[in-house]
């Protein structure tokens, strides 16, 4: 039913947001917010990029909450085979499939660009190469990252009692006992809307899980 479609697709917003915050909780960052622009290109400045996956090379990147800018890690943006690995901000979506020159323009031409060669993550501090009115130049950004709490409350019912409790992490293993519903708080600004949210036991899949 069309209802049910539409519970399920809140359940994978759910998912997403609790893969997020498990992902966090990991040490792996997951959002960024970016302050520190030039006045050209005041635009992004503060704006938060969600992690959205990994590059060829293993590396994440992210997409900015608003508009098309991209976050990520190419290991040679000119494609020379010798060039200097950067992290970078975009307009164009980086190939993951490339394992150089990631936006595919033969050249640097980016926003903004710090060499690094590592890829766990972006520097949280340092002086990027900018392009501001025109021209490129040292600007000095900061790229803070997002933590979130999120809390489900579960709430078991056996006759005669009702037992609630509530859990801050998610364990991959299987459970004996399904709680017959969840409730959702604490998500990120991003996913402010499912928060108060209750889920109900609709039954099981093929494998047993709930």
């Amino acid at each position: 039913s069309r209802k049910r479609f539409a519970m399920a697709r809140l359940l994978a917003g759910v998912v997403a947001v609790a893969a997020s915050a498990v992902s966090a909780s990991q040490g792996e960052p997951w959002m960024f917010t970016l302050t520190g622009a030039c006045d050209v290109e005041g635009g992004i400045d503060g704006m938060s990029f969600v992690k959205q996956g990994n590059t060829l090379s293993g590396a994440p990147y992210y997409k900015a909450m608003r508009g098309e800018k991209y976050l990520y890690h190419d290991p040679d943006c000119t494609a020379s085979t010798d060039g200097t690995p950067r992290w970078i901000i975009d307009v164009i979506k980086p190939d993951v499939t490339k394992d150089q020159d990631l936006d595919g323009d033969g050249m640097c031409n980016y926003i903004a660009g710090i060499e690094s060669k590592f890829t766990g993550h972006p520097p949280t501090r340092g002086d990027w190469t900018m392009m501001c009115a025109g021209n490129y130049q040292l600007q000095f950004l900061s790229l803070d990252e997002v933590t979130t709490t999120l809390t489900l409350t579960t709430t078991t019912t056996k006759a005669p009692t009702t037992v609630t409790t509530t859990v801050t992490s998610i364990n991959s293993t299987g459970v004996s006992d399904a709680p017959m519903s969840l409730t959702l708080s604490g998500a990120c600004v991003y996913k402010r809307a499912l928060n108060g949210l209750t889920y109900d036991l609709a039954g099981k899949t093929a494998d047993g899980s709930p």
